[in-house]
């Protein structure tokens, strides 16, 4: 089972392939599994997310955690994804952690999964709401990835033309 982290931007992703190493324990049969759906809460703050990062587990297999990281089977998937979405704005993180963490000593953060899910959050209770929202925010997170892989191609493609322009391969006329 591969190791994995969370990340504020990419969510759940393996150790080695993002932090170029594993940071895991030699012995890893403690670590929390999480499947495909699962909810992850690190409690360790970075950036504007000063009380921990939550992501849905997005990879369509079944990977373990540090056994400091808190995990919850959502209801359904959509649910799992509505939650996914209103934690990807520090903010919203902000305001719901805020009230039930407790900073320690070194910035280390006091919280049981207990109290992680015992705050509570106005969502739609029908199952098929869910859905429909989670499919939502799904076309729209594609519809950004695709965008950003357009930037990105963009910016290839400009940087093959200005060393083009700099070598002399290509003039332009003035």
């Amino acid at each position: 089972m591969r190791i994995c982290s969370v990340a504020v931007q990419k969510g759940v992703v393996d150790q080695v392939e993002h932090l170029g190493r594993s940071y895991a324990a030699n012995d890893t049969s403690n670590y929390s599994v999480a499947h495909y759906g699962d909810i992850i809460y690190t409690k360790s703050p970075t950036g504007d997310f000063l009380y921990g990062i939550v992501k849905q587990n997005l990879l369509q297999e079944t990977v373990a955690v540090s056994p400091l990281y808190g995990v919850f089977t959502p209801l359904t998937f959509g649910l799992g994804y509505f939650l996914h979405t209103y934690f990807q704005s520090a903010i919203c993180a902000r305001n719901y952690l805020l009230p039930i963490v407790q900073k320690g000593a070194k910035n280390t953060i006091n919280i049981t999964n207990d109290t992680f899910i015992s705050s509570k959050l106005y969502l739609p209770l029908d199952v098929e709401e869910q859905k429909a929202v989670a499919d939502t925010f799904i076309a729209a997170d594609r519809e950004i990835d695709l965008l950003r892989q357009d930037i990105e191609q963009e910016k290839q493609k400009k940087k093959a033309l200005m060393q083009h322009l700099l070598a002399g391969i290509v003039r332009v006329k003035i």
